[in-house]
């Protein structure tokens, strides 16, 4: 009698546990099914270093899923407890599954964005935006204000924190509504030709005024042999101790790359301005691709002091002020 006792206890116990185990698996299943049949997408941001339990409570307050604690319980399940950061296109049409799996695989709403050599932090940040990558605005206050967290970035003048002239002119994929990564994705690009193609030829020469030359070089150069010739220019005028009257530096202050220059604009007061002021300017005035930086490094060793492009694009060279004027006459008047 007590055997028959104890395989009761035994068979009641099991169909409770199947009872219970039962419920706890369609209540789970019940979580993973969408919140609605209908619905808008909506762009679902997930930051850099963002918690699981903050994001999945960000999805259930936002009526994406219908439990956080669901939505943590199936990562762990399916071992995806690694989430990309990004900006995701979700619907609560969409189940828990389809979420998660499109979050932990880094699925994004990504972008592609082109920054031309010579483009400006202002000129990138108006781009970033368009590509709703982030506000212009957030961006420019990022790359106004970036820690010394890379070895050449280290290399600043002590006070200076704008990235102008290290964001690597180059073709991206970038994440939406995460800027922060979308710079250091630039400045890995960056970093990655400072090792193989720039610090190997730098020598004693400073990083930081290098680029502020190559920056000149790249807004100035029409063609290949010309930024190689207008490096060594700029290298004359400042070993002689003149200034280097570069247009490109006036045109970075007043942001005008387009118009002609007004007298008013050559004369506006700036330690930018060379028209004004002697030496190299304080910072780069724009971003330049290798191929300037490679010039600065190297000019060419000439006598020229000045130079013009006339309209066909045709750079003119001079070594004196009387031929350069002659060169005015001729080429542009």
């Amino acid at each position: 009698m007590s055997g028959k006792i104890k395989l009761m206890k035994l068979l009641y116990g099991g169909i409770i546990g199947l009872i219970v185990l039962a419920g706890l698996v369609g209540g789970y299943y019940l979580w993973l099914g969408p919140v609605g049949s209908s619905g808008q997408s909506q762009q679902f941001v997930v930051q850099s270093g963002e918690s699981i339990s903050s994001i999945a409570q960000r999805l259930e307050d936002g009526r994406l899923i219908k439990s956080a604690g669901a939505f943590k319980i199936h990562l762990k399940l399916t071992g995806k407890i690694i989430v990309q950061p990004g900006t995701y296109d979700l619907s609560p049409t969409q189940n828990l599954p389809r979420i998660a799996n499109l979050i932990a695989s880094g699925n994004t709403a990504n972008v592609t964005l082109t920054i031309p050599e010579g483009y400006t932090l202002a000129q990138i940040a108006e781009q970033v935006g368009q590509k709703n990558i982030a506000s212009a605005d957030d961006f420019l206050k990022i790359v106004n204000d970036f820690p010394s967290d890379y070895d050449f970035l280290q290399l600043r003048p002590e006070g200076k924190k704008s990235l102008e002239g290290f964001l690597f002119p180059d073709t991206y994929r970038l994440i939406k509504g995460d800027p922060v990564l979308a710079v250091r994705q630039m400045l890995d690009n960056f970093g990655s030709k400072y090792r193989s193609d720039i610090k190997p030829d730098l020598g004693e020469r400073n990083l930081y005024e290098v680029l502020i030359i190559a920056s000149m070089i790249e807004r100035e150069a029409q063609k290949e042999e010309d930024r190689y010739l207008i490096s060594g220019v700029i290298y004359n005028r400042l070993n002689a101790g003149v200034r280097l009257d570069i247009d490109a530096t006036v045109r970075y202050v007043i942001n005008n790359w387009k118009d002609p220059l007004t007298q008013k604009d050559l004369g506006v007061d700036s330690p930018y301005n060379t028209r004004r002021y002697s030496g190299l300017p304080p910072g780069p005035i724009c971003n330049p691709g290798l191929a300037a930086i490679k010039a600065a490094i190297n000019p060419t060793v000439h006598k020229y002091y000045y130079y013009l492009t006339d309209a066909e694009g045709i750079t003119h060279y001079a070594k004196t002020l009387a031929e350069h004027n002659a060169n005015k006459v001729n080429y542009l008047l």
